[in-house]
């Protein structure tokens, strides 16, 4: 409920000075016209006077008590609920989490604070009433009492102002606030009510999330190049390892070589002794010498072909060429056929579907060569009666599969998880580097986009070879 202004008071007294008027003038003309309608006596109508005067200072009195009465009654409810009101007002003021500053709007001196004020800014309050704004002010720009008269003469003019300010305590400790003004009318005068929210956690945190944030941007700047050295790093280190199954490889294709050519080279040797003692005893015809140089000639040829397909897988290839998968497996065949005699082992080629592949046929011979290679060991090693490796040609929706199956009792099952890992290898280390299965793979997922897997079966061990046609 408003307090009483001195404009409602005074109407108060206007409204019941009238109604005592209004009464006093009624009661004159009522009465005077009665009496003298109902008496003519003139000793009789100065008595009645005088009765009608006492019972008029009667009435009257009643009227004005009844009138008063009421409007104090009013009064003192109406004080009561304004003190109740002042007394809320001053609970929640001084309560409020926030320093409550109220500037007078032309001098900008402090009029009144709140108990928060206090509290946050060690001042009494009689320490603060009437001292301008530098008492919490550091003093330095843009934080110091120009600048916030400023913005207090900005906030009388009627633009509303929120801010972020550096202060000061009683003890020196400075702090970050959030400062919001509204211009208010005051007891009949304009006032700038401050409202102070400490906000020092807040901008310790920005302060932390900004130097993360920088840090993080400086990180960024750098990861791309990191991530670029890294990866020409791991690039380089597959370079190497690949050189080194390459050489690896090599090694074993030349002792193939050797295998491959031993017989046809015993063979030329037995045609030359056989021309030499056929001229020494004179029984050498031509037609004996040119069936002799003609067969010495077709093992020359063979010999040829050989170099030419160990030439092949020896080619550094730079581009992709399309290569029919059986031509491949064919070639893969040809190149370990002699390790594959020597170790009396039988080779059966199944053939459910053709395909052809877009990569390097040099790098896939590499690999086939690799699980026939580690098959021929395992063979080796279990020695079955039966030694056979059989090679499948399928297709199974847009991928070409090639499936290498042994007899040879298979993988053991904690070795089977690790055979692709790096320089893993169950070989002495005269007999294997461990990087030719790892390769394979490299070979196989990284340059031609497909998959290597590797399962034990009844009989032996599988690897699967899957490849997008």
């Amino acid at each position: 409920m408003q307090q009483p202004t001195p404009t409602t008071m005074r109407l108060a007294t206007l409204r019941i000075v009238a109604i005592y008027a209004f009464f006093g003038a009624i009661w004159i003309l009522a009465s005077d016209t009665v009496l003298g309608w109902m008496v003519t006596d003139p000793a009789t109508l100065t008595r009645l006077a005088m009765f009608k005067g006492w019972l008029y200072v009667l009435l009257t009195s009643l009227l004005l008590y009844k009138l008063i009465s009421r409007d104090s009654l009013m009064l003192a409810e109406t004080s009561a609920l304004l003190q109740a009101s002042e007394e809320r007002f001053h609970t929640i003021y001084d309560t409020l989490s926030d320093a409550v500053f109220i500037h007078d709007a032309e001098t900008g001196r402090i009029v009144d604070v709140n108990d928060t004020m206090c509290r946050m800014y060690g001042y009494q309050r009689d320490e603060v009433l009437n001292q301008t704004i530098d008492l919490v002010g550091t003093g330095e720009a843009p934080y110091n009492a120009s600048e916030a008269l400023l913005r207090i003469q900005k906030t009388a003019a009627g633009t509303p102002q929120a801010f972020e300010w550096i202060t000061s305590t009683k003890h020196g400790h400075r702090f970050w606030v959030e400062v919001s003004m509204r211009s208010a009318t005051l007891d009949g005068h304009q006032r700038i009510v401050v409202m102070a929210r400490d906000i020092t956690d807040r901008k310790r945190a920005e302060e932390l999330l900004n130097t993360q944030q920088t840090e993080l941007e400086q990180w960024n700047r750098t990861l791309e190049q990191r991530v670029s050295e890294t990866i020409a790093e791991l690039r380089q280190k597959d370079e190497l390892l690949l050189q080194q199954s390459r050489h690896a490889a090599m090694g074993e294709m030349l002792n193939n070589i050797a295998h491959q050519w031993r017989q046809p080279l015993n063979n030329i040797g037995i045609y030359v002794q056989n021309m030499q003692l056929l001229r020494a005893a004179g029984e050498l015809t031509d037609e004996e010498l040119q069936r002799d140089v003609q067969s010495v000639m077709d093992i020359i040829q063979y010999m040829s072909k050989t170099i030419d397909d160990f030439r092949t897988f020896f080619r550094n290839e730079k581009q992709k060429q399309p290569f029919a998968v059986k031509e491949a497996v064919e070639k893969t065949l040809r190149f370990v056929s002699a390790r594959l005699e020597h170790h009396a082992i039988t080779t059966q080629l199944v053939v459910r579907h053709e395909s052809t592949l877009l990569g390097y046929q040099a790098e896939y011979i590499q690999v086939l060569v690799n699980i026939i290679n580690n098959a021929v060991d395992a063979l080796d090693q279990r020695q079955p009666s039966d030694r056979r490796i059989t090679i499948t040609l399928d297709q199974q929706d847009t991928r070409s599969l090639v499936t290498i199956c042994d007899n040879g009792g298979g993988i053991p099952p904690t070795v089977l998880p690790h055979i692709f890992e790096p320089y893993f290898t169950t070989k002495g280390p005269s007999e294997g580097t461990g990087i030719g299965l790892y390769m394979s793979k490299v070979i196989i997922e990284k340059h031609m986009g497909g998959t290597l897997s590797a399962r034990n079966t009844d009989d032996g061990a599988e690897f699967s070879v899957s490849i997008p046609v």
